[in-house]
């Protein structure tokens, strides 16, 4: 973490719901981080949900008007700060891809954090009622509903799918 100190003291916990963290800013490219908000599972079996843009081996934040990318330790990091953290069973990430492979960010979060985290495994979607899904990503950027995906759960000191 050398280096990211005052990066990380410009993040702001973007809380859209209790038991959540979004590192989502509120500009015109944060339309999800405000249709997920109003999801009705906030807080699944103890779950800390985290919200932001993601991908395999990846999650990003915005700091100082800026966007980083963070690894899982540094995620675990920061995570950790956030004020539901230490409550909570298991992490959730609403980050798009960030469960897509078996040793990849879901898997080193868990392993960081040593709690369970659950991660979809393709582009998490949300409509404007909270209503969220798991699907594919056609050419022009819309969902591919022929491309049902899911949550994966990873576990501390594991490296593969635990359904």
């Amino acid at each position: 973490m050398k280096g990211y100190s005052s990066l990380f003291s410009n993040v702001k916990y973007h809380s859209p719901a209790s038991g959540d963290i979004s590192y989502m800013g509120k500009g015109k490219n944060s339309l999800f981080a405000q249709y997920i908000s109003k999801r009705t599972d906030v807080d699944v079996n103890g779950n800390l949900d985290v919200i932001a843009h993601g991908g395999a081996t990846y999650i990003q934040i915005e700091s100082a008007g800026k966007i980083h990318n963070l690894t899982a330790r540094d995620a675990a990091k920061l995570i950790r700060k956030a004020p539901d953290y230490k409550n909570s069973k298991a992490v959730r990430l609403l980050s798009c891809n960030t469960g897509s492979i078996a040793n990849g960010f879901a898997q080193n979060l868990a392993n960081a954090l040593g709690k369970p985290v659950y991660a979809p495994n393709n582009y998490i979607w949300a409509t404007p009622t909270g209503k969220h899904f798991i699907a594919g990503r056609l050419e022009n950027d819309r969902p591919d509903y022929s491309i049902k995906r899911e949550f994966i759960k990873f576990v501390p000191g594991g490296n593969i799918y635990d359904k």
